[in-house]
């Protein structure tokens, strides 16, 4: 048979016919419905983030440098680099600070119309106190590793008596309104660490190393620096190392540059820099002499036992 033949007989052949006629068997989904998803009826699922803020606000305040200063871009190129170069740690969660408070929760009014009356006078507190207190530029001190309590790489900062007070004042005045108002040291800027994996002390050095390569200690020193204290709402908080935390800035205020001392001023920045470092160095030394104890106070009311004199026989 030819080939062509074989594909006209075979293009003649007929389907089989379709059985005619409705199947009653077939379901009708018309009528289907599904129910919603639930993964768990359990209460005891923390809320979303959402819902979490519409009952409890989180704030916090830091001292940081402005944006697009010198310093704040060498902090912005160190966190950049080390988390690509090292790996993330917990300090790459938020931006590089001076941390003057810590943590602030502040709970929903009862009131709908004034839910949120006691962040608006949180704010206004703040506004008044800082206003009240001269405020000027950190000073750097040093790059540090500490061991406790936990391993970390810090830059030791010196903060005026002012924010200290700063941070009682607003204490006394917000902490019975406030679930929760901590005050931070105020002495340092954590570049690097983890709570959860303790970072080894040759990552540390190399990251040391890296810091005083890369952010700009020089302008910090020679001209102090342009600095600000922000106030952040903490939208959501990052349980992963090294992802940011979402922050929405409520306001910010400046602060005062830092006056030049007439005789600081004509020294070298690098001899500065030696100067700072040595000065930390001293004040946290072992070898420096002691002061000598106080003599002993006798108490007002100690009974005093004084011996006779022997007398003399004639």
């Amino acid at each position: 048979m030819p080939f062509s033949e074989a594909i006209d007989n075979r293009s003649t052949l007929s389907a089989p016919n379709q059985p005619s006629g409705n199947n009653e068997d077939v379901p009708d989904f018309t009528t289907f419905k599904l129910e919603g998803f639930k993964m768990n009826s359990s209460t005891d699922i923390n809320p979303s983030p959402h819902r979490l803020r519409e009952a409890r606000r989180s704030l916090v305040l830091f001292l940081e440098p402005n944006p697009g200063t010198p310093i704040q871009t060498s902090f912005q190129t160190f966190q950049e680099k080390t988390i690509i170069q090292f790996g993330p740690n917990q300090a790459h969660n938020t931006p590089l600070h001076i941390s003057i408070l810590g943590r602030v929760l502040i709970e929903r009014g009862s009131d709908f119309s004034t839910k949120w009356e006691t962040v608006e006078e949180f704010v206004e507190v703040l506004d008044e106190e800082i206003a009240r207190h001269k405020l000027k530029a950190p000073n750097f001190t040093s790059f540090e590793i500490l061991d406790k309590p936990t391993r970390s790489l810090v830059i030791n900062v010196r903060v005026s008596s002012d924010y200290h007070n700063l941070g009682k004042a607003i204490e006394q005045r917000m902490a019975s309104k406030c679930t929760a108002l901590e005050v931070s040291p105020m002495n340092k800027i954590h570049l690097a660490y983890n709570v959860l994996k303790s970072i080894s002390r040759p990552a540390l050095k190399n990251l040391k190393e890296k810091a005083e390569s890369t952010i700009d200690i020089y302008d910090w020193v020679k001209t102090g620096g342009s600095w600000r204290l922000s106030l952040y709402e903490v939208m959501l908080e990052s349980q992963v190392v090294g992802v940011q935390q979402q922050l929405t800035e409520i306001r910010s205020w400046p602060i005062q540059p830092k006056s030049q001392d007439s005789f600081a001023s004509n020294l070298p920045v690098s001899l500065r820099i030696k100067l700072a470092f040595l000065s930390s160095w001293f004040k946290s030394s072992s070898f420096l002499p002691k002061k000598p104890a106080p003599p002993p106070v006798q108490p007002t009311n100690a009974m005093v036992i004084r011996r006779r004199a022997p007398q003399q026989t004639f």
